[in-house]
């Protein structure tokens, strides 16, 4: 369930198009475009609020501020993204579901929790919906992987406290995550078969 192997890599084909898709609009928004493209995409709260520019709360789920910031993220949506999306107890909507209602969920929060000034674009929050679900996933699955998924997590939550980070979108896309697979994977699982 959890350990991936080439062929799952393979499998993962909305992962994939995902990373394409977030590569992509990295390199015409970084390379191609001038930079005040991307400002139109970002989420800045004031424009939201009083504006209401509503798409800002899902084009930053594509935009990236650098290659690490890029890198990171997409090595770990490969990652996560592929668990959930091979797992057959898991359909190919719902996983894409995960994706997005994660990354809605933190930028929302981010909408109320950081000063309207303030600028965010990343996938983050929707991976850390991934890992969310992964999560709930290693609960039911593999009980003894538990503490090192906790202790993961608690680094990366503790990690999103550096400047420049947003943790709010971090922390609600977590929360996001562990919903949607409380609704998505928990619900539906045979417990006749756990130890």
């Amino acid at each position: 369930m959890i350990f991936l192997d080439a062929e799952r890599f393979k499998e993962a084909k909305i992962t994939l198009a995902l990373i394409l898709i977030n590569i992509i609009c990295f390199l015409v928004f970084s390379l191609a475009l001038p930079g005040e493209y991307i400002i139109t995409l970002v989420q800045i709260n004031w424009k939201i609020l009083n504006e209401y520019e509503i798409w800002r709360l899902f084009t930053p789920i594509f935009l990236h501020s650098d290659l690490l910031h890029l890198f990171s993220n997409m090595f770990a949506l490969l990652v996560f993204g592929t668990t959930i999306e091979t797992d057959p107890k898991i359909s190919k909507l719902e996983y894409v579901l995960i994706y997005f209602i994660s990354g809605l969920i933190g930028n929302v929060a981010s909408l109320f929790l950081l000063p309207s000034s303030v600028i965010s674009l990343g996938a983050s929050g929707a991976i850390f919906g991934l890992i969310g679900v992964v999560l709930i996933m290693v609960a039911i699955e593999n009980r003894s992987l538990l503490p090192f998924a906790l202790i993961y997590i608690a680094y990366f939550i503790a990690a999103s406290f550096m400047p420049g980070i947003n943790i709010w979108a971090h922390i609600f896309g977590l929360l996001g995550g562990i919903l949607c697979g409380f609704i998505f994977y928990y619900r539906r699982k045979d417990f006749t078969n756990v130890y």
